[in-house]
């Protein structure tokens, strides 16, 4: 099904469609590309793969996964009629370095988030990247992070 730029919500088939064309519209300031949009019926959730092409620190890239993901909510928020009462799940890869030296994309985090309880979340509030990464520990069902990346 072919779709057009500015088209509205309801021109597409599935939510799945919609939420990719917007995310994948705007280039995120954080350096994160969205990858895949997926809705699941047994988790009733839908799942926002983000992905980091380029290596960076470790503090970097925890604070890039998360600034993404504040990025994203304004737009995952705008579809309440769809969304509400699922799980907003995010998935995180990068490149990483193995120990024989070659680069492979790897995930590295995890996280979800009920859209109820998003709606309920001030996000301009968490201005700093530690109000941020506290914010993703104390409101959402959990948070993983690839030991390789783990904040210490």
């Amino acid at each position: 099904m072919g779709k057009s730029t500015g088209s509205t919500k309801a021109e597409f088939s599935t939510i799945e469609d919609a939420l990719m064309l917007e995310l994948s519209e705007p280039s995120l300031d954080s350096g994160v590309s969205v990858v895949g949009v997926s809705y699941y019926e047994d988790i009733n959730a839908i799942v926002i793969g983000l992905e980091r092409r380029t290596y960076s620190d470790n503090e970097h890239l925890r604070n890039s996964m998360i600034q993404s993901i504040f990025e994203i909510m304004p737009i995952v928020l705008d579809h309440s009629e769809e969304l509400g009462d699922k799980n907003i799940v995010f998935t995180g890869s990068s490149m990483s370095l193995t120990a024989r030296g070659t680069r492979r994309m790897m995930k590295i985090f995890h996280t979800e988030v009920n859209f109820d309880l998003a709606t309920q979340i001030d996000w301009d509030n968490f201005t700093d990247n530690e109000d941020r990464e506290q914010l993703l520990l104390n409101e959402f069902e959990y948070v993983w992070w690839h030991t390789k990346v783990k904040s210490s």
